[in-house]
């Protein structure tokens, strides 16, 4: 038996092909893939907020510096 499954990760959504029996994968395969998985949406969760930080409307032209003591 197999079924299509909708996945809902935060903003990513997508469509599996579900087959019954054996996972096709070792263990330390579906380890790896999820770890591959997981870096790859941090980055993108950090390549949007450094978007919006760099399009962020400011007061100034110059955005501010740490003061030094």
């Amino acid at each position: 038996m197999s079924r299509t499954v909708p996945i809902h990760i935060d903003d990513l959504t997508s469509k599996v092909h579900v087959t019954s029996g054996e996972l096709p994968f070792t263990d330390e395969q579906l380890t790896r893939l999820v770890e591959l998985v997981a870096a790859r949406l941090a980055r993108a969760e950090q390549q949007a907020e450094a978007h919006a930080e760099a399009t962020r409307l400011r007061r100034s032209v110059v955005p501010p510096s740490p003061i030094e003591g």
